[in-house]
């Protein structure tokens, strides 16, 4: 997998990288845009992924599960296109990513469709990325953060959703999950989740999949005392890794 970031390769442990991190230390020069964020709103009225997991059926649960390998990080929500209120799920291992939508069959009774990015063995790799910014807000958010930067392309296939909801991240994660689609490569799907209170997210994954690489952050947010949203606090392990192969869209 050529990199433009030295990374970690993720073990069958799949413990975070720790200590040094000297590869993430050596990164420099923006290779991917930063962008302004958008409010990340919580409601109270939706059900958290574990009873939204619950809701679909134990075979496509399995299927996911056993597509994606060993479990890194997941989550299910309510789709917004289920007219009966059924969840879809995402669910990120070390063999694949893979998602399951509900669906209505030719006989109109109601299904999953299962698709996912499964991984070239050996290509997922991980560095950790801990954003602990002091209590000052910048002027215009986080994603200015880093200071002045030259011109870079725009990455294809984001919507301004999508923007919006890496702008909360810290710079060097967005550059780390969007430096693959950097050079041509169009995101295919972008999607996210995240749970938890105004103060603190106790779940947050995104990712971004192409053609050819996969990228996926999982961790954790906080807002300190005396600390606004723009200065939060992030927690976070970056994922890229190589698609061998596609099913489904």
């Amino acid at each position: 997998m050529d990199s433009s970031f030295p990374m970690v390769p993720t073990g069958d442990d799949r413990s975070p990288a720790r200590g040094g991190g000297g590869g993430l230390d050596r990164f420099s020069g923006a290779t991917a845009p930063l962008h302004q964020a958008a409010q990340m709103g919580l409601d109270g009225g939706e059900k958290l992924r574990q009873e939204c997991w619950e809701m679909i059926g134990q075979r496509t649960r399995e299927r996911l599960m056993e597509l994606a390998g060993g479990v890194i990080d997941w989550y299910a929500r309510r789709d917004g296109s289920s007219l009966d209120g059924r969840p879809y799920a995402v669910v990120f291992g070390d063999r694949g990513l893979a998602i399951a939508e509900p669906r209505i069959s030719t006989e109109h009774r109601p299904v999953y469709a299962i698709s996912a990015f499964v991984f070239e063995p050996g290509s997922l790799r991980h560095v950790q990325v801990d954003h602990r910014p002091p209590p000052h807000t910048p002027a215009s958010g986080p994603a200015l953060a880093s200071g002045a930067r030259s011109p870079v392309a725009p990455v294809d296939g984001l919507s301004a959703a999508d923007r919006g909801l890496l702008g909360n991240l810290p710079p060097r994660t967005q550059e780390l999950l969007q430096t693959p689609f950097t050079s041509g490569q169009r995101v295919l799907r972008c999607n996210w989740a995240y749970e938890g209170y105004e103060h603190q997210l106790t779940m947050f994954m995104v990712f971004l999949a192409g053609a050819r690489d996969v990228t996926v952050a999982c961790g954790t947010k906080v807002i300190p005392a005396g600390h606004s949203d723009a200065t939060a606090h992030w927690s976070l392990t970056c994922y890229r890794a190589s698609v061998a192969r596609r099913i489904g869209r």
